[in-house]
C-alpha cells in the first residue's frame, strides 16, 4: 500500500546555554582524540521522545511514520502479518520543522473526524499523533474524505512529506535544480505521479514552503525549500543549476 506523499518545527535554544568546551588542537601529524570522535558523531542529545507520527491504514494493509527529536526517522509498514521497518536520521533544523508545524495542531479542540459519505469501499484512515514535552502524545483520527481543521490538515502534510524519504527512485544531478527562485503562486510538478502543487506560502524564517494539491486540494505538504527538487520537477524552462 502507497501512503500519501509529500513536506515539514519548535525547538528554540537558550542564549543562556552554556558554550561548549573548545577540545585542545591535536599534535601534529596525529589524528583527533576519542574525546573529539564522539563529539562529531554525536551531534544531537540522545533524546528518543516522539515529535509525530502519522497512520495510514486501509485494509490489511498499514503505515507508520514516526520523528524522534534525536533526528530519528522510522517507517513501518505491515501488510497481512508480514512488517518491514526501515529507518533515516533528519538534520536538527528538519525536526525543527516537523515540531513546529505538527505543534500547531494541538489547538484543534475535536480529536475524531468523520467524513458524512464515504460511498463503497473501505476508506484509508489516518492517524496524527503529535507529542508533548512533559505529557503523553495527542493523537487526531480522521477519515481519508474528512474536513479537518487547516492545523491538522498541515500536521498531516509535514507527515506525509516523510514519507517521500523512503521513496527508493534516485534522481540525477542533471534533474536536480535551484530551488531559490521558488515563491508563491508557482505550480510545481510532483515526481513519480505528476500530481500539481502550488506554493501557498513561503516561510522565509525556517526556509520551507507549503503547497497544496491543485486538482483535488486534499494534500497539503510543507517541504524544506533545499528538499524541493528532490520531490518536484524544475518549473524553469532550463534546469537551474
Amino acid at each position: 500500500m502507497r501512503g500519501p506523499v509529500a513536506l515539514l518545527l519548535g525547538v528554540v535554544l537558550s542564549a543562556a546555554a552554556p558554550r561548549p568546551t573548545p577540545t585542545p588542537a591535536s599534535p601534529a601529524g596525529e589524528g583527533p582524540t576519542p574525546a573529539a570522535a564522539e563529539v562529531v558523531a554525536t551531534p544531537r542529545p540522545d533524546d528518543k521522545t516522539l515529535v509525530a507520527a502519522l497512520d495510514v491504514a486501509q485494509g490489511d494493509g498499514k503505515e507508520r511514520v514516526s520523528l524522534y527529536r534525536d533526528g530519528t526517522l522510522a517507517l513501518a509498514r505491515s501488510y497481512e502479518g508480514v512488517r518491514t521497518l526501515k529507518k533515516k536520521l533528519l538534520s536538527p533544523e528538519e525536526v525543527d520543522l516537523v515540531e513546529r508545524v505538527c505543534g500547531e495542531a494541538l489547538t484543534v479542540e475535536t480529536s475524531e473526524f468523520r467524513a458524512d459519505v464515504l460511498g463503497k469501499g473501505e476508506p484509508r484512515t489516518f492517524r496524527v499523533e503529535v507529542g508533548r514535552r512533559g505529557d503523553e502524545p495527542r493523537a487526531f483520527v480522521f477519515d481519508e474524505l474528512a474536513a479537518v481543521p487547516l492545523a491538522l490538515g498541515r500536521a498531516r502534510g509535514a507527515l506525509e512529506g516523510l514519507l517521500e524519504r523512503f521513496d527508493e527512485k534516485a534522481v540525477s544531478q542533471e534533474e536536480l535544480w535551484d530551488p531559490e527562485r521558488v515563491k508563491s503562486g508557482d505550480v510545481l510538478v510532483r515526481r513519480g505521479d505528476e500530481r500539481l502543487f502550488r506554493v501557498v506560502r513561503d516561510d522565509t524564517f525556517v526556509r520551507s514552503v507549503e503547497l497544496l494539491e491543485v486538482e483535488r486540494s486534499l494534500e497539503r505538504l510543507v517541504v524544506l525549500r533545499e528538499e524541493l527538487p528532490k520531490l518536484f520537477k524544475s518549473p524553469y524552462a532550463e534546469p537551474q543549476r
